[in-house]
């Protein structure tokens, strides 16, 4: 079977099972692992799978191109791998930090898991993460300001300039999509200079990306991967991603999803 055939057999396989496990192509294709997680990467970038740690899932394209109302307090459904990532970067919090959370759902988890007890003061452009703090007594929250997107977020040129105007301890920020030669990317370039703007105030830099972000691209480039101080991913980060990383000089933590 030649390259092509046998690469298409795997997308056919993946699209209707949801996954196909590196062990399952040596198996059916006679190909060495190799081989085989060759044929992974090849796909993904291609944008037709979500390579995991051991395999790939079907490709997700709501991930890359969310809807125009979509907002975290939307997902019913906890990801638990994007959990595991909130609670691994709430121990970076320290008593007395001023930090920027992201207005993903990461920063969403983060929003929900921050100590009762831990006075801290939060810069945050989404009102629905500055909604969810509100009632935290030790927690103040500086609302970044301006014209509010459908998604309950502000990104303009007012909340830039807000945003100039502030330094911040530590900064964690997560986008669609993460891969060391690209670096972290986005859907929407009106995401970009404010993230930038973000970054360039604070002490430190921390990237949060489960595994399904990693690998991946989106279309505007925000950053360098270099330029996150960490980056913080679960266990189901494929071994070739963690590899290029650390080549980079680029910090990496992988938190435990719980049940896996």
């Amino acid at each position: 079977m030649f390259m092509e055939e046998r690469q298409k057999e795997i997308i056919r396989k993946v699209n209707e099972t949801g996954r196909i496990l590196v062990s399952e192509i040596q198996e059916l294709y006679q190909v060495s692992a190799d081989c085989a997680r060759r044929d992974l990467r090849v796909l993904e970038s291609r944008g037709l799978l979500r390579r995991t740690h051991g395999g790939a899932i079907a490709a997700d394209s709501d991930d890359r191109y969310p809807s125009l109302t979509y907002n975290p307090s939307d997902v019913k459904e906890i990801k638990a791998d994007y959990l595991a990532v909130a609670k691994r970067a709430v121990t970076y919090i320290n008593r007395r930090d001023v930090i920027y959370l992201t207005s993903s759902l990461t920063g969403y988890y983060m929003a929900e898991n921050l100590p009762e007890d831990l006075p801290v003061t939060v810069l945050t452009n989404s009102v629905t993460i500055a909604y969810l703090l509100r009632t935290k007594m030790n927690v103040s929250v500086i609302m970044l300001g301006g014209e509010m997107s459908h998604r309950g977020h502000c990104h303009d040129f007012y909340t830039i300039s807000m945003v100039k105007n502030i330094r911040t301890d530590k900064a964690f920020l997560s986008h669609t999509a993460l891969t060391p030669d690209f670096g972290a990317s986005i859907h929407d370039p009106a995401g970009v200079e404010f993230a930038k703007a973000v970054m360039a105030g604070s002490a430190m830099k921390i990237g949060l990306y489960p595994s399904g972000k990693t690998g991946r691209y989106s279309i505007h480039a925000v950053c360098r991967m270099e330029e996150y101080d960490l980056v913080i991913t679960d266990q189901n980060v494929s071994g070739e991603f963690l590899k290029q990383a650390k080549e980079l000089g680029v910090a990496v933590e992988t938190a435990v999803v719980e049940g896996e």
